[in-house]
Order: C-alpha cells, then structure tokens, then sequence
C-alpha cells in the first residue's frame, strides 16, 4: 500500500479552495439536470446508462457533486450517468457531495471536473481485473503465460519492447473472445518458435500481432501441421505488410472507402495459410 505523500513537489503559491463540500443522501427526485450547461442524453449515453445499471454496486458508485438551486432541489454537476442507473435499478436515494456555487460557478465546475479528468489507460483497467480477479482479465494472461508470453499492465517505449510481450489489451482480448483458447495458446507457441517472429519485437505490434494470432487460430490444419514454423519462415510478412499499405494508399488516392489494414491483414494471411495447408493436410 502506498501512502499519500507529496514529496518534494511545490505547493502551489495560493489555494482558494472555496466552501466545503458536505455529505448527504438525497432523494433523486430532488436532482436535476440544467440544460444550460450539463451534456445531453443521446443514444450512446443511455447505452453507457444501462451498463452502469446492468453491473450496479454501490462500492463502484461515486459520491454525485451537485449544487443547491431553488426549491429545495439540487443541480447535478457530475454524475447524471450513474444518478440514471440507479433509478433505473429503482433505487430512490443516492449519495451527494454538495458544494454552494453560483449558475456561472455551476458551469464552469462542469467544464473543469470533465475537462482535467485523468484517463485511466487499457493497462491500468486490465491491471485493475486482474487483480479482483475478473475472470476475462485471467484468461488473457494465463492464456499468454501458457505459451511462454505475457500479457503487460504498463506500456512501454518501442526500443525496450521484446518478442512475446503483448501490449494491446482490447485486441489481444478480442482474439481471444473470438477463437478457441487452445488454438490461441498453439498459435502463439507457433510465432515464439519460428525464427524471425520469435526473435523479432516489431512483429508483436498490436496492429500485426493481432491479425497474426486470429488468421493463425481460425486455420486448425496450420496448427497441426508439422511444417508451420518452417512456412512462417519462409513466408515474406513483410512484403505482405507493404502491400496492405499500398492498397490502403491506392485507395485513397482513389477515392474509395478506406479498409481497417488489420482485417486487410487477417484476410490475406488466412488466404495464405488455406493455400499452405489445405484442409485434410493436417499433422504427418
């Protein structure tokens, strides 16, 4: 556990932190949204809404900063997202930082508590699964363990990344939520082994590796053939690489709706690996 120290940071020359906030339960029928400056509810709000509903537990649930307005009600300044689910969970009060604030004071504390916001990265999220134990956080890295690879929980500068050391959190948790662990495991094993893959950082970049591991997965006949490693070698990746960028390039110059290089990427190397290993070819 850390504790909270400064350490040798500057104290800021004046703090003018205005009055303090206090603690209470409110009923939300008291809580109100000013449209004059609070965001409004699109789709993909109340999509974000029924998440917070769907998985509701208080210990996950923020205090809602509001401010007193007239009537006797309160204005939310943060947290209309999570105030939503719980009355959708049915739930008629919820917890309430409450600080004294003008309208213009309202507003602004809108736009710095969601401006001056610290994103919490992919790694810092897997990280935190991990440890409570989120099963989908456990398949990632004990499904990168079992082929000798690790799945990271911090990123990394490019020159101080190695072979088997996997970056792309949200990729690498699509693959495998999209192909049987087993056949991820082999395909990873497969790439270790195979010299100029194994031995070769830049082809563990998410926008390569990904694409790798799900055209590798989806064709079971590669992966129990005997001769996988050897084909791997022998197989110009790069060159492959370079022509999925030219397309890309051919068109755009051409006008024509752009294709995500990643599916690009996956659909000529499951092409490749069809043509290399037709099906009922298999292990010797």
């Amino acid at each position: 556990m850390r504790p909270i120290n400064p350490g040798d940071h500057r104290r800021p020359d004046a703090v003018n932190p205005g009055p303090a906030p206090m603690l209470q339960w409110h009923k939300i029928a008291l809580l109100v949204v000013d449209d004059r400056y609070q965001r409004e509810l699109k789709p993909g709000n109340w999509k974000a809404i029924r998440r917070i509903a769907e998985n509701f537990r208080w210990s996950h649930f923020s205090p809602v900063f509001v401010a007193p307005v007239e009537g006797g009600r309160f204005a939310i300044i943060d947290g209309q997202h999570r105030t939503h689910a719980a009355a959708l969970c049915g739930f008629e009060e919820v917890p309430c930082q409450i600080v004294q604030m003008t309208l213009d004071e309202q507003a602004a504390s809108f736009a710095a508590v969601n401006g001056m916001v610290t994103k919490v990265t992919h790694w810092q999220i897997y990280k935190a699964a991990l440890a409570a134990g989120e099963s989908w956080a456990e398949a990632l890295a004990s499904t990168a363990l079992e082929a000798g690879c690790r799945v990271m929980t911090s990123n990394a500068s490019t020159w101080t990344k190695k072979p088997g050391e996997i970056y792309g959190i949200r990729s690498f948790r699509e693959v495998i939520e999209s192909r049987p662990r087993a056949a991820v495991v082999a395909a990873l094993k497969a790439l270790m082994a195979a010299e100029g893959y194994g031995d070769a950082p830049e082809l563990w970049d998410t926008n390569i590796l990904c694409p790798l591991l799900k055209a590798l997965a989806g064709s079971p006949q590669a992966l129990e053939s005997g001769d996988l490693a050897t084909e791997l070698e022998a197989f110009d990746i790069w060159g492959l690489i370079d022509a999925v960028e030219e397309e890309a390039r051919r068109r755009r110059r051409a006008g024509l709706p752009s294709m995500p290089k990643r599916d690009q990427l996956e659909t000529r190397l499951s092409a490749w690996l069809c043509r290399s290993f037709p099906s009922g070819k298999g292990a010797a």
